[in-house]
């Protein structure tokens, strides 16, 4: 990860944040510690001018939910770098931690399920595409795999890209993308 974080910087982007996302059902290795985290960095190519919108993102602070205390903001904190998202739990719902979001990877059981062996939980993505763009705004994936990002940029009103060297996983895509309905989406669907 380290390597790629200095390849991003050659490339002009500006590291906003290196988050790690542990996820439960990791990886079963036998002579080593079994792998259970995946990096993500959050770069802008702008310092300057980006798009980061906090409060899409804000969640109750301690302050207000332990502490009752006055003096904690009424619309929550930032998210620190970590989140915490169980499977017992709502698919909607974290809570910070650290510097590490605690999020189940898209298991069996999973209603997302698509059956792509690499599939990202949607409410990962959803979190990074509320806070990264404004409904309208493009968002991309060249490497589309299940759909999962596109599915979620239009539940959230955002233009989408998507790019799927498997004609298999395109076609599986084309109908996860048919199947969200207009009532499930924010604002019209914008399509490319």
């Amino acid at each position: 990860a380290a390597e790629i974080k200095i390849i991003l910087g050659r490339l002009g982007l500006t590291l906003r944040n290196w988050i790690i996302w542990h996820y439960t059902f990791g990886v079963h290795c036998q002579k080593k510690f079994n792998r259970s985290h995946a990096h993500i960095f959050y770069c802008v190519a702008d310092p300057r001018d980006f798009v980061f919108n906090a409060d899409a993102v804000r969640v109750p602070s301690a302050r207000q939910t332990i502490y009752a205390d006055r003096r904690a903001n009424p619309t929550g904190k930032m998210p620190d770098d970590t989140w915490v998202l169980r499977p017992q739990e709502d698919s909607r719902f974290f809570q910070p931690d650290s510097d590490t979001w605690f999020v189940s990877r898209v298991c069996g059981t999973f209603k997302e399920r698509q059956e792509h062996p690499c599939q990202m939980p949607e409410a990962l993505l959803e979190r990074i595409i509320k806070v990264s763009s404004r409904p309208g705004d493009l968002v991309l994936d060249p490497f589309a795999g299940s759909g999962t990002t596109l599915a979620v940029a239009r539940r959230l009103g955002r233009r989408y890209l998507g790019m799927e060297l498997s004609p298999e996983y395109a076609s599986k895509i084309e109908a996860r993308l048919e199947s969200i309905s207009p009532a499930e989406t924010s604002g019209r669907p914008i399509f490319y």
